[in-house]
């Protein structure tokens, strides 16, 4: 940017130090010297500058391409939606599945828990009678035993009470 300044400086020398034309207002300059400085200007102007005029000259293919980009964002953004809509009905689908799911494991669960409550009343109540019958058995048994026991010892008393006459 200072060289540019220095440039225009130049002219404005070259202008200032030009021969003035007697009762015109105008000058006679260095044609030469004046088309220089413009060809230096030309070649140091700033990149600022040239690209700004290549974007003046490309305007309307700028625009056209920013149009295409934002359609096509736009595209995208529409496509991303519906493919969110789409998840979220994947997702409540899914959540009834499970729901559904959960719900046949639980009713699973509560008849399987009062079948094995069933089933072991059952045994229980099959081992319950079969001590008592067991218990019958042993008290029958016992008294049996306590018969027999006692006939043994009346058996020996007669026997020592006729060893006792003898």
């Amino acid at each position: 940017m200072d060289a540019l300044l220095d440039y225009l400086d130049d002219i404005e020398e070259v202008l200032d130090t030009s021969k003035a034309i007697p009762f015109s207002g105008r000058i006679s300059v260095e044609k030469a010297r004046i088309i220089d400085v413009l060809n230096e200007i030309r070649l140091n102007l700033p990149d600022d500058i040239r690209q700004a005029q290549r974007i003046l000259n490309d305007h309307d293919k700028i625009i056209n391409d920013a149009e295409h980009k934002a359609q096509g964002i736009i595209e995208s953004a529409e496509a991303e939606a519906k493919l969110m809509v789409s998840n979220h009905e994947l997702f409540r689908r899914a959540s009834e599945q499970a729901h559904d799911l959960l719900e046949d494991a639980k009713r699973e669960a509560r008849e399987l828990r009062s079948g094995a409550s069933s089933y072991v009343d059952a045994k229980l109540e099959d081992a319950e009678k079969h001590l008592k019958e067991f218990a019958n058995t042993l008290d029958t048994q016992t008294k049996e035993i306590k018969n027999y026991f006692i006939s043994l010892c009346d058996v020996l008393y007669e026997n020592r009470q006729e060893m006792r006459k003898m």
